[in-house]
């Protein structure tokens, strides 16, 4: 009983070879080896993108640093938050992960966060709190229908 145990588990082993695996066998076999161009290569792009990411966080950075805060528009903040969360969460669960993208979303969310908390103590300064009360009601049922 234990020989035959023993062949049942090595027989499972060999076969639980994952797809992954059987997929690159097959290639090498028939002598492919796929090789694609920068044009098409998901790295290069993922890469270039989260550059350009980097630009608009570093615009809200240094916003914050040298411009007043009447200038930010609560409404695009907003946008620019949920935008940074969702792509985000995306460039961290894509296969394979993209943590330039990531890191470079997570600082802009950090960063519109922080322009909008400039944005509504600016507004409640300057005795504008009906338009705070508004945003603020607007993004409370923005986030209990999400």
């Amino acid at each position: 009983v234990r020989q035959v145990r023993r062949l049942l588990s090595e027989k499972a082993k060999d076969t639980s070879k994952s797809a992954k695996d059987a997929v690159k066998e097959g290639a090498a076999s028939k002598g492919e080896t796929k090789k694609t161009s920068w044009w098409t290569s998901p790295e290069f792009w993922g890469g270039l993108g989260a550059i350009a990411g980097w630009g608009m966080s570093g615009a809200a950075i240094s916003d914050a640093i040298n411009q007043g805060p009447e200038i930010i528009s609560l409404n695009m903040t907003g946008v620019l938050i949920v935008y940074s969360s969702l792509f985000a969460r995306w460039a961290y669960v894509v296969k394979p992960r993209n943590m330039l993208l990531c890191g470079c979303h997570v600082t802009n969310v950090i960063a519109q966060c922080n322009q909008m908390r400039r944005a509504l103590d600016y507004k409640l300064e300057q005795g504008e709190t009906e338009e705070v009360r508004d945003i603020t009601m607007k993004a409370a049922a923005t986030a209990a229908g999400a």
